[in-house]
């Protein structure tokens, strides 16, 4: 089987012009091509103070157009009210000639939507849009994160893939969304990350869940993938926990790990999803870390197997798999020992579970 890895050598901090101890402002620049199959996203979410969510991205080239050369850029704003209800719209296309992505650092222009920031501040505006807008700001509370310095994933028998991830897990969040025909002054936390591909994710993951979760003393970011069939299955795990105070990472895994989950099926994509995903990082130097989530209101379903054309589900068919997506709120807690003591916290976050593979005991859901 072909294999899959995460890119954290010395030969390969050479290969890509990577500092392994500092993050530079140009990571969040625009770093792939517009060639046939690659993709890249400026990711944002926030959990506020008055019980309303708020999810924004940025794509340079469209998720469905993916195959396609050049640019055709995206955005996409999802607003949860506190009375559960959504507004917004998922893809928002726009001329690649209205739009602009910079390469020294995060500078995106999508049609009259933009966000710029360096890692330290964000300033993100949505203008009205689907009967929706936002202008918010996002100062970074944690320095940004890399799993194992790097968060770069090659697949493939030469490295010919890349799937990455970089993140500034918690954010102070401030200003306005617009929504249900009135502008809401908001406060509260966010996540932002930018990731660059160049295979779609329906052919390199067989599923992957991916969130983040804010308590009282410390941030965490857990991005559980597990590849395709054709990289044999292989997990390929992201998890750090970052201390409030300092912005420090205080721990990430070395890949080593045990997951437990409590299955519940999803009725609309026909697949059985966890309820409750229960983890064990233990690294080789003895240090472990437990964390557990269990989602309690959806937030978005993706239905792209069943709700799709018969052309499209063929295509699927001949693929061999089942493309469908989950956006969940849900609790989560987080354990281990620090100078003897034990830390036992909890919070909220918003997780995502992208389920692209066929229902398989070998795939660890």
């Amino acid at each position: 089987m072909a294999k899959a890895r995460i890119m954290d050598q010395p030969a390969d901090y050479k290969k890509l012009g990577i500092d392994p101890k500092q993050v530079q402002t140009w990571e969040d620049g625009r770093r792939d091509n517009n060639a046939p199959g690659t993709s890249e996203v400026w990711y944002f979410d926030a959990i506020l103070d008055d019980g309303s969510k708020a999810v924004f991205y940025f794509h340079p080239k469209s998720p469905y157009k993916l195959q396609e050369d050049g640019d055709h850029p995206d955005i996409g704003i999802l607003i949860t009210a506190p009375d559960g209800k959504t507004y917004g719209q998922q893809i928002i296309d726009y001329p690649a000639e209205d739009s602009h992505f910079g390469t020294e650092k995060c500078d995106v222009q999508v049609g009259p939507h933009s966000v710029v920031g360096d890692f330290k501040d964000y300033e993100i505006h949505i203008d009205p849009v689907a009967q929706v807008a936002a202008d918010l700001h996002f100062h970074a509370l944690v320095k940004p994160f890399r799993q194992g310095n790097k968060g770069i994933i090659t697949m493939g028998d030469h490295d010919e893939y890349h799937y990455t991830d970089l993140s500034v897990v918690k954010n102070e969040v401030t200003g306005t969304l617009t929504y249900d025909g009135a502008t809401h002054k908001v406060t509260g936390s966010g996540y932002h990350d930018h990731q660059w591909v160049n295979i779609s994710p329906i052919v390199a993951w067989h599923h992957w869940l991916w969130g983040h979760l804010y308590t009282e003393n410390y941030t965490v970011l857990i991005y559980d993938f597990v590849a395709a069939e054709q990289f044999d299955f292989t997990p390929v795990p992201f998890f750090g926990v970052m201390d409030n105070k300092t912005g420090e990472v205080v721990f990430q895994t070395d890949g080593h790990f045990t997951r437990q989950t409590e299955l519940e099926q999803q009725p609309t994509i026909k697949k059985a999803f966890p309820k409750k995903s229960s983890y064990t990082f233990t690294n080789e130097d003895g240090s472990s870390v437990k964390f557990t989530t269990e989602w309690k209101q959806e937030l978005e379903v993706r239905n792209m197997y069943w709700g799709a054309s018969e052309q499209q589900r063929a295509a699927y068919d001949q693929m061999g798999i089942q493309p469908g997506y989950m956006r969940y709120f849900a609790d989560g807690t987080l354990s281990f020992e620090k100078d003897g003591t034990s830390v036992n916290e909890s919070g909220t976050m918003i997780y995502e579970y992208n389920y692209g593979g066929k229902e398989d005991p070998r795939a660890h859901v």
